[in-house]
């Protein structure tokens, strides 16, 4: 090679090296900010031999003994005894229960755990609202957590469902515990309570003798987070119901911001039903048996964290017939008319649809949308209502949708729209049919738990003000010798003729009471000074009788 050649080639080496080492520090920085997004709070190993860095060991057994725990301000409590369903040798706690290879945890974590046991008798190990197993506290009410956790044994075959409940119930997860090596389960977007409480639940589903919980850990943030597979059933909707001899086709869509999903897998209830390994995640379930079915759909990532959505879907049996001839013996829980789906049941004569009943029940007639139990959109004739032969006593309504009611003479002036009775003056009158003019006019009695009158005036606080004229006592006293009531109150014949104005005489009676109250202040303070007066006319009154007594002494000894 020449020299020259050589010598273009050391700033080119020079700059691999600079690039190298740039893109290094990118890649740092990106984990940097990675790590940042899903920060850290705390993890927990339950009943460990050993220690893990990172990890606080809660190792004693919560059927012997309330277990708590705390790290970064985060508490773990194992709530009570009483929550905890031991087996036969009354303990809570297995230890050697992973195999060497688990990695989802530490091997050290995995290889201890919290157990419950769902022999005869113990209840506990099921899924009860009010009976958590571990309680976490010390949380912000207003952030948002992440929680996994993961369980292992080489024992026992079956599930171990996992709920976590916190501001709410963020529903419940299930882990093939039976040497599981490489899953755990997730819930995102975990709120706490008022408190700053998460509550977690460890469960044995049907049929399964035990619940593993070998680890948690607890993160800051949401499921936008790196590292937290999203999964979402977009089919079926949860709720859907159709006949045997049908297919569910079931659809997920799945995630992971910075991460791939290694796979979907569909159950239904417990029973693997299918799996798709690449997207689009669908499959045909196909001829289920009747009956109710819970259909998951578990998202797994490529480091086996898992996340799980679900919908409720049912499967009507067909194992009756219906007759247009007649039936005979037919029982309407069994056998009937009707849609076992969520399509809307349509009734027709000469291939026009007249009625239609949605899945909600609600019927129409001259409309397939009914907004309410019954709507029409044409006119209802309600004869026989009444044993008037008549049958003039019905309800018509106008284009407008008013309601008015028929009598012999024809349409009354009683209207009925939008859950008022008026007439043709918007005024409400009940127990006569003469509102005279008033907005409401009630002839009878009437009972009120609150009434509110709202004044239209002047509320009389001005009676207080420093120029306001308190009218003269003997002014006041002509004025009722005169007119035999106060002054701005209306007199008896007024009240008999007009009724009264409950807002203006509130008003009317406040501003006496107000000026009342000035009088009363007038007169202690009339009633303060004449006592100082008193008392000042006492003093001298003594001193003098003082003087005269000395003057008596005096005149007394002069004369003896």
């Amino acid at each position: 090679m020449a020299r020259g050649q050589a010598d273009c080639m050391i700033p080119l080496k020079n700059n691999l090296i600079i690039m190298k080492r740039l893109l290094s520090l990118l890649l740092l920085l990106a984990f940097l900010g990675m790590h940042q997004s899903m920060a850290q709070i705390a993890s927990f190993s339950f009943a460990g031999p050993s220690t893990v860095s990172g990890w606080t060991n809660v190792s004693g057994d919560p059927a012997l003994g309330v277990q708590t725990a705390t790290t970064a301000g985060v508490t773990l409590s194992s709530v009570a005894t009483a929550n905890w369903s031991p087996n036969s040798g009354g303990n809570c706690v297995y230890n050697s229960g992973a195999l060497s290879s688990a990695s989802y945890f530490p091997f050290a974590v995995m290889n201890g755990s919290w157990i419950q046991y769902n022999g005869t008798g113990y209840n506990l190990a099921l899924y009860n609202a009010a009976v958590p197993q571990i309680e976490l506290t010390g949380l912000k009410p207003d952030s948002t957590y992440i929680l996994r956790m993961s369980g292992t044994n080489k024992w026992f075959s079956g599930n171990t469902q996992y709920t976590v409940a916190g501001l709410t119930v963020y529903g419940s997860q299930q882990l093939n515990t039976y040497n599981n090596t490489t899953q755990g389960v997730t819930f995102a977007n975990v709120k706490p309570d008022a408190s700053g409480m998460i509550r977690v639940y460890v469960n044995a589903t049907a049929g399964n003798s035990f619940a593993w919980i070998c680890g948690l850990q607890i993160f800051s943030g949401s499921a936008t987070n790196v590292g937290i597979p999203v999964v979402a059933l977009t089919a079926p909707v949860n709720g859907t119901t159709q006949s045997e001899g049908g297919n569910f086709i079931i659809t997920a869509i799945a995630s992971e911001n910075g991460g791939t999903i290694a796979k979907v897998e569909f159950y239904a209830d417990t029973t693997k039903i299918g799996e798709a390994d690449a997207a689009p995640y669908t499959m045909t379930w196909v001829d289920p048996d009747p009956g109710s079915y819970v259909i998951s759909a578990k998202a797994t990532d490529a480091v086996g964290t898992i996340a799980t959505a679900t919908a409720n879907v049912g499967v009507q049996s067909l194992n009756y017939f219906w007759s247009t001839t007649g039936n005979i013996a037919t029982g309407g829980d069994t056998s009937f008319v009707g849609t076992v789906d969520s399509n809307r049941l349509a009734f027709r004569t000469k291939n026009i649809e007249r009625m239609s009943i949605l899945p909600t029940g609600n019927i129409g007639i001259g409309t397939i949308t009914p907004t309410a139990q019954f709507h029409t959109t044409g006119s209802v004739r309600l004869a026989g209502i009444t044993a008037d032969s008549t049958k003039t006593r019905v309800l018509v309504s106008d284009t407008s949708g008013n309601l008015y009611y028929r009598n012999a003479s024809g349409l009354s002036a009683w209207q009925y729209a939008n859950g008022t009775v008026f007439d043709s003056a918007d005024n409400i009158a009940i127990g006569t049919s003469n509102p005279q003019g008033y907005k409401l006019a009630v002839n009878g009695t009437a009972i009120f738990t609150k009434a509110k009158v709202k004044s239209a005036g002047t509320w009389p606080d001005y009676v207080f003000l420093a120029n306001y004229q308190l009218p003269d006592l003997k002014e006041l006293e002509q004025y009722l010798q005169t007119h035999h009531h106060l002054p701005d109150i209306p007199d008896q014949a007024a009240v008999q003729k007009d009724g009264i104005d409950l807002s203006e005489h509130a008003a009317a009676l406040l501003k006496k009471v107000e000026e009342l109250t000035l009088y009363t202040i007038q007169q202690d303070k009339q009633l303060t000074e004449q006592s100082k007066q008193l008392t000042e006319q006492n003093a001298r009154l003594e001193a003098q009788q003082k003087e005269i007594d000395e003057l008596k002494s005096l005149i007394k000894d002069k004369k003896n």
